[in-house]
């Protein structure tokens, strides 16, 4: 089942971004920027203003219990939107709630020009599922993330022709 985010789900949130960017990223990131990263993002404060400025879905599995979620920007002037943040618990990876969570998402964003997604390089099964879904790679960008330097992707979907007048 696919649903709205409510301020009741932030700690399952909470524990569902820190499994998930532990399990992706627990080689390459210290555990202590992780934990700095996580705490100042995925705060009560911030997951509450998300939750109004963003759309947030989560995945709820069989048991009733939140496995995953996705958060994306509403549509702006020029048409787009951006897939801010995808993630699962490491258990439920490749179970088939991604493309739940995105086809939901994609729905209530039928009238985008297009959608963007930014991924860290190393990031290899979450590249192969956007390209899987149709994303193309536009660029690479090189940034520092809580001052370690990354690669990042920036994939685009595009949803409707642009109208030529």
């Amino acid at each position: 089942m696919i649903r709205k985010m409510t301020v009741d789900d932030i700690k399952d949130v909470q524990q569902i971004a820190l499994t998930s960017w532990r399990y992706m990223f627990g080689e390459y990131i210290p555990e202590e920027v992780l934990i700095g990263f996580i705490d100042r993002t995925y705060s009560d404060l911030m997951l509450k203003k998300q939750i109004e400025k963003t759309t947030v879905l989560l995945a709820i599995d069989p048991q009733g219990l939140p496995v995953g979620y996705i958060s994306y920007t509403p549509i702006d002037i020029d048409g787009e939107s951006e897939v801010t943040a995808l993630h699962m618990l490491p258990s439920h990876l490749n179970s088939g709630y991604e493309e739940l969570l995105l086809a939901e998402a994609l729905q209530s964003l039928s009238e985008a020009q297009n959608v963007d997604v930014y991924v860290d390089e190393r990031s290899h099964d979450l590249q192969a599922f956007y390209v899987n879904q149709g994303f193309v790679l536009v660029e690479s960008i090189q940034e520092e993330f809580e001052g370690l330097p990354v690669e990042t992707l920036h994939y685009t979907l595009q949803i409707k022709q642009h109208a030529h007048t």
